[in-house]
């Protein structure tokens, strides 16, 4: 039968047992957190779009003859390899809470033509790829605005 003092002792270890589980969880859980939110790593074509914006022929050409070689798990290494730097890159969200909350994974966009930098699509008359990824780099989904020739990577 088990005294007072080996009955406190087993909850002492249980209690440590939950703690120590507890710590690595919720590391573990930053650790990937962190990981997502180095976009700013992540070299772009070029720093700062001076508007209106039109890429060049050469790059222009790069982008259109590699896009329709894009599949769904491909790498953002193997993208980037294969399409050149993107110009932009986007955290992306699960717009069911506080955006904080739901980073799911970010986007590369690859803009052959924008007449400002924010505005209405009409204002924008943009013609872009989005590529977006998941948490582990790996491509979910893309699409194309006024790029018809574009098969997208329709989403799950």
């Amino acid at each position: 039968m088990l005294n007072v003092y080996d009955l406190k002792k087993t909850m002492i270890k249980q209690i440590i047992i939950l703690i120590v589980l507890l710590q690595i969880s919720t590391l573990s859980y930053g650790q990937k957190n962190n990981k997502i939110m180095k976009i700013e790593t992540i070299e772009l074509f070029q720093k700062n779009i001076k508007y209106p914006y039109k890429a060049s022929e050469k790059r222009k050409m790069t982008i259109l003859n590699n896009m329709n070689k894009l599949e769904k798990g491909m790498t953002m290494e193997q993208v980037i390899e294969l399409m050149t730097l993107p110009d932009d890159v986007n955290l992306t969200y699960n717009f069911k809470k506080a955006k904080s909350d739901n980073v799911t994974g970010f986007s590369l966009v690859y803009i052959l033509r924008r007449n400002i930098e924010s505005g209405s699509v009409l204002e924008k008359n943009e013609k872009l790829l989005g590529i977006h990824f998941d948490n582990y780099e790996k491509i979910i989904w893309s699409y194309s605005i006024d790029i018809e020739e574009f098969r997208a990577i329709e989403k799950e």
